[in-house]
C-alpha cells in the first residue's frame, strides 16, 4: 500500500480519536459544578438525642423535683433573634424532657415574660435568673445555633437557674436540607 494512503488513514484515525476524546471530556451542563443534594435529618430524632445526651450528662437532675424551663434556641450571631428552627429545637428538647418524667413549664403561657414577636421566648439573657426563680425552676434548657453553607451547628445547654452555671452541654450538626433551610429563613 502506498505510504501516503497509510499516512492519510492514520491521520484520519488520529483525528477521530482526538475528537472523541475531547467530546468525552465535555460536560453536558456546560461545566457548571453540580452541588450534591443535601437531605434533611429527622429533626425530632436529632433533638430527642440531644435531650437524652443532656440527661446522661446530668443524671442527678432526675432526683430533683423542681421544674425545668425550655427556651427558644437563638442565632449565635445575634442572641436577640431566632427562627422557626430555633423555636422547634427548644420545643422538641423540652418535649423529650417531659417524656422522661420531668416537669417542664410552658413559659409561653405566662404574660409577664417578654416574647418578641416572631422570635419566641429568648432565655439567653440577664433575666434568666428572675424568670427561673418565679417558676422555682432547677434549670433552663437553652442553646444556640449557627447556620453554615450546608449545615446548622447546634449547642444545647442545661443551665442551673440560680447562678447560670452550665450543668450539661451537647453539640450536634443538622444538615441544611430544604426543610431546615425553610425553618431557618422563617421568622
Amino acid at each position: 500500500m502506498n505510504r501516503n494512503v497509510m499516512s492519510w488513514r492514520g491521520a484520519v484515525a488520529l483525528l477521530v480519536a482526538f475528537s472523541l476524546g475531547i467530546l468525552g471530556c465535555a460536560s453536558s451542563s456546560d461545566d457548571v459544578p453540580v452541588r450534591p443534594i443535601i437531605r434533611d435529618a429527622n429533626l425530632v430524632d436529632q433533638n430527642y438525642a440531644a435531650a437524652d445526651a443532656l440527661l446522661t450528662r446530668a443524671p442527678w437532675l432526675k432526683e430533683r423535683h423542681e421544674p425545668l424551663l425550655a427556651a427558644t434556641f437563638v442565632d449565635i450571631n445575634n442572641l436577640d433573634t431566632s427562627s422557626a428552627l430555633g423555636r422547634v429545637i427548644g420545643e422538641q428538647i423540652g418535649s423529650r424532657f417531659a417524656q422522661q418524667g420531668f416537669r417542664v413549664v410552658e413559659i409561653k403561657m405566662r404574660n409577664n415574660i417578654f416574647i418578641a414577636e416572631g422570635t419566641g421566648e429568648l432565655m439567653l439573657s440577664r433575666s434568666i435568673k428572675e424568670i427561673s426563680q418565679s417558676h422555682n425552676a432547677a434549670a433552663v434548657i437553652a442553646g444556640t445555633y449557627a447556620v453554615a453553607r450546608q449545615s446548622v451547628y447546634v449547642t444545647a445547654r442545661l443551665i442551673r437557674a440560680t447562678d447560670n452555671l452550665v450543668l450539661a452541654a451537647y453539640d450536634y450538626v443538622l444538615p441544611l436540607g430544604p426543610d431546615a433551610r425553610a425553618l431557618v429563613t422563617a421568622q
